[in-house]
Parts: structure tokens; sequence; C-alpha cells
């Protein structure tokens, strides 16, 4: 148990390490953020569809359905190309992209307070309460995104910074009461050889 609390919890610091950054950057350099968001995706496009395209020429022995791959790595590339020449246009999908990975966030947060539930924590529902704060602002981006979209990339800011705290924070309750549930099995077994010390005596004398 204390292995798998290890790895999770250096995942949990370096993911939420990672969204607290990002939402600095999204609230500090807002407008510089938007046009930059949408241009990487478009990098990225242009990458995929160009390995499907070097993939499709090669092959040696191309058959009818391979053209399949070409017109897929071509149309990618293209709506890639499409991007980066338009930035501004994209970037109103960005808000529901972040809305989408703050929705997760939030589900991951409620199966953590789960855990806390059943260590006996009694401030669960502190963590239950920031979870569903996480998952409500998540279906604000996804489902109503606001019209101004620099002042929706400074919301998507606070969320990030927001969920990487609270994510730190449900880690720091699993981490206090995973331990104190390893203390007691270990004081209870304590107690058990102590016990079983002293019957031996008695039976001894």
């Amino acid at each position: 148990m204390r292995e798998a609390l290890k790895k999770m919890r250096l995942d949990y610091i370096i993911q939420a390490a990672i969204v607290i950054v990002i939402g600095l950057v999204l609230i500090i350099w807002t407008r510089a953020s938007l046009v930059f968001m949408a241009r990487a995706l478009a990098v990225l496009l242009i990458l995929v569809g160009a390995i499907f395209v070097v993939a499709y020429f090669m092959k040696t022995d191309r058959e009818l359905a391979d053209s399949f791959y070409l017109v897929v790595g071509i149309l990618i590339a293209a709506i890639g190309a499409w991007i980066f020449v338009n930035p501004g246009t994209f970037t109103d999908f960005i808000p529901k992209l972040f809305g989408v990975f703050i929705l997760a966030s939030g589900i991951r947060n409620v199966v953590q307070t789960i855990s806390l539930f059943r260590h006996g924590y009694s401030f669960w529902w502190v963590a239950l309460v920031l979870s569903f704060i996480t998952l409500a602002l998540g279906a604000v981006l996804l489902f109503n995104p606001t019209g101004v979209k620099e002042f929706a990339v400074t919301l998507i800011g606070i969320f990030l910074v927001y969920d990487g705290v609270s994510n730190l924070w449900t880690l720091s309750r699993v981490t206090k009461y995973v331990h104190k549930v390893e203390q007691a099995i270990r004081d209870s077994q304590a107690v058990d050889v102590e016990a079983t010390v002293i019957e031996s005596d008695s039976a001894e004398k």
C-alpha cells in the first residue's frame, strides 16, 4: 500500500504542479495564450497529418484501402494549416476543451473523496464539495462558455489553479489517513505480540 501511495502521490504532485503553472500562465498572459494554444494545436495536427502522408508513400505495397490514410492525413494537415492561419476563429472552442479536462479532474477528485470516506476522515465532505465545485466549473466551460474569449481564458486559468490546489489538498488528506490506518494496524499488531509474550511468561510460571 505504501509503495502504491508513493507512486500516486508523485503523479498527483507533478500533475497538480503542471496544472497550476498552466493556470498562472493563462491568467498572466491571457491574450498571448489564446493564439499560442490555437497554433500549438495547429502544429500538432500538421505533424500528425504529415505522418499519415509519409507513411502512405513509404509503404511499398499500397492497396486501395491505404488511400484512406493518405486522404485523412491531407485533411488533418489542412485543418491544422487553417487553424494556424486563422487562430482567432478556433479559439472559440478552447473553453470547451478545457471544460472537458476540468470535468475529468472533478471525477477523479470524487474517486479520491470516496477513499477519504472509507478511511474514516471526518471532513471527507469538504473534499466532496470541492469535487462538485470542480465538476460545476468544468460544466460551465463545456456547455456555456462565455462569449468574451479573453475573459473565458482568465477564468480557465483560475479554474486550473484552483483544480491543482484542490488536488494537492485532497492528496494530503488521503496520505495522512492512509498513514494513520497503517499506524493503527502496526500498533494493533504490537499489542497482540506483547499479549502473546505475557501469556507465554504466565504459562511458564
